[in-house]
């Protein structure tokens, strides 16, 4: 819907798809996801960072993403969650209402930031204008009327990562309107499933993805390009939630006693060492080392994928190269973690029975 004057402007209301289902979502006494209109793939504010005044004049933008509204009938509750489901039905985004925002914001109280600035200059958004951050798109869980968006990424790994923004992360300049770096390849262009989920009950409505219509490369590199980049990525978490489980183990040996438990400890630290939590970031900034650890592993297929999303073109025979790098490492890494969990625990456990001893199991991580 446009609206024209006889001045200098006009305003645009680019999605008035809530109106045309408002009379349906009023009669829905719990909830009611709108069918959400056709998403476009747009690189959101690729100017490089600079010092954009707050005072410039400039129009203000939609949301990025593919914007998704709901309606609750009442306060939720408990958590309300949304997924984004591809055309196989795999959940390939996952959020919550639950999950952490800093608090104070930027966005919300510039002063309480600056505070908290001026106390810790490496905390979050500290390296940036302050008047940049955008203010957080979160689930709401209030009765009435919600704007959400998705960032038509995958799951970032790891998912902290996403609210974790710093100066190095910054990929524009907008005034109130830069949004993290999501840490995660590009959704590819089809078809997708949005899953709501409001006290315990499911609802769903059709998603379609468009690429942005200024791309000229061939569906074929595309795809190449897509391929890639889902394997890496599905690589880089199965690591990443192996990593976890490794992790989750080795506590639960620092607290028994023998010389087969000190030396299977030995074995999983070796596989899984621990890292602080500065370094297990998993930035875009290039691969990992030649260590076949876990963390290492994950790092490297995942820096692959980002690498081959900087641009849809077709990639290039270094970033193919990078890839196969990448699975290489993270198929040793994941074959050595297999061996540590079944042969190795077993021949501990076996020791251990014969001890009169209660058997080890790996932690569940979920």
């Amino acid at each position: 819907l446009v609206i024209g004057t006889h001045g200098r402007g006009f305003w645009i209301l680019d999605n008035i798809t809530t109106l045309r289902q408002a009379a349906e979502a009023r009669a829905a006494s719990a909830a009611y996801l709108f069918k959400p209109p056709t998403a476009v793939r747009v690189r959101y504010a690729t100017n490089d960072p600079t010092p954009w005044p707050p005072e410039m004049p400039a129009g203000e933008n939609p949301l990025p993403g593919g914007i998704i509204d709901y309606r609750l009938g009442g306060a939720a509750r408990g958590p309300v969650t949304m997924e984004i489901l591809d055309a196989a039905g795999t959940v390939v985004r996952h959020y919550s209402s639950t999950e952490p925002v800093l608090d104070p914001h930027p966005s919300g109280d510039m002063a309480a930031y600056d505070r908290i600035c001026q106390k810790t200059p490496t905390a979050t958004y500290c390296g940036l204008p302050l008047y940049w951050p955008a203010q957080p798109i979160q689930l709401g869980t209030t009765a009435g009327m919600h704007r959400f968006s998705w960032d038509l990424h995958y799951d970032p790994i790891p998912p902290e990562d996403i609210t974790d923004n710093g100066d190095d992360d910054a990929t524009g300049a907008v005034p109130r309107h830069t949004y993290p770096t999501v840490n995660a390849p590009w959704a590819p262009a089809g078809s997708y499933t949005v899953r709501l989920t409001v006290e315990g009950k499911a609802y769903t409505q059709p998603l379609t993805l468009r690429l942005d219509p200024r791309v000229r490369t061939t569906s074929v590199a595309l795809a190449q390009v897509a391929t890639l980049s889902r394997e890496m990525w599905a690589g880089s978490i199965a690591a990443y939630n192996a990593n976890r489980s490794a992790r989750a183990l080795s506590s639960a040996l620092a607290g028994m006693t023998g010389a087969d438990v000190a030396a299977f400890k030995a074995t999983v630290d070796s596989i899984a060492p621990e890292v602080p939590r500065a370094r297990t970031r998993f930035r875009r900034r290039g691969p990992a080392g030649p260590t076949p650890t876990l963390t290492a592993a994950s790092s490297a297929m995942m820096a692959a994928a980002m690498v081959l999303q900087t641009a849809d073109v077709a990639p290039t025979a270094t970033q193919v190269a990078a890839c196969t790098t990448a699975r290489a490492q993270g198929a040793a890494a994941m074959a050595k973690w297999t061996a540590v969990k079944t042969s190795g625990l077993a021949a501990l456990n076996a020791s251990r029975r014969t001890a009169g001893q209660p058997p080890i199991t790996i932690p569940d991580t979920k």
